[in-house]
């Protein structure tokens, strides 16, 4: 039972992870100019962050599952995220685009940094 517990985290996280890759690939685009509706960047944004806070869990539950602790140390990026999404709700929409862009290039170091970790631990995972 606790094996098949932890088999199913595992499962989870590894989904989650390329859940994570695949999202970064729209926002990573749009970061390097490419044109976008100001809605798909909001939807990507809101993926990404929702598949961030769900591998955070997954790797809680891992390390509490095997009795350790971890601290996940990405809530700057969560701000970040959050930052863009509101900008998209509240700016003139002449400037969502480039203002969303300076947001998500201002983060792009801690999100490459969070994409590094989840990559490792994901071939881990294999």
């Amino acid at each position: 039972m606790q094996n098949d517990t932890e088999t199913k985290i595992k499962q989870d996280l590894f989904a989650e992870i390329q859940n994570l890759e695949q999202n970064y690939k729209v926002i990573e685009s749009f970061m390097d100019g490419k044109d976008y509706d100001v809605t798909v960047i909001g939807t990507s944004i809101q993926l990404f962050k929702d598949s961030l806070s769900r591998a955070s869990a997954f790797v809680l539950a891992l390390y509490n599952f095997k009795g350790k602790r971890v601290n996940i140390p990405w809530d700057p990026l969560f701000t970040s995220l959050d930052y863009a999404s509101a900008t998209i709700s509240v700016s003139a929409a002449a400037k969502q685009k480039e203002a969303v862009r300076v947001i998500l290039s201002m983060a792009k170091e801690q999100i490459e940094q969070v994409l590094s970790y989840f990559s490792a631990l994901k071939e881990s995972l294999k």
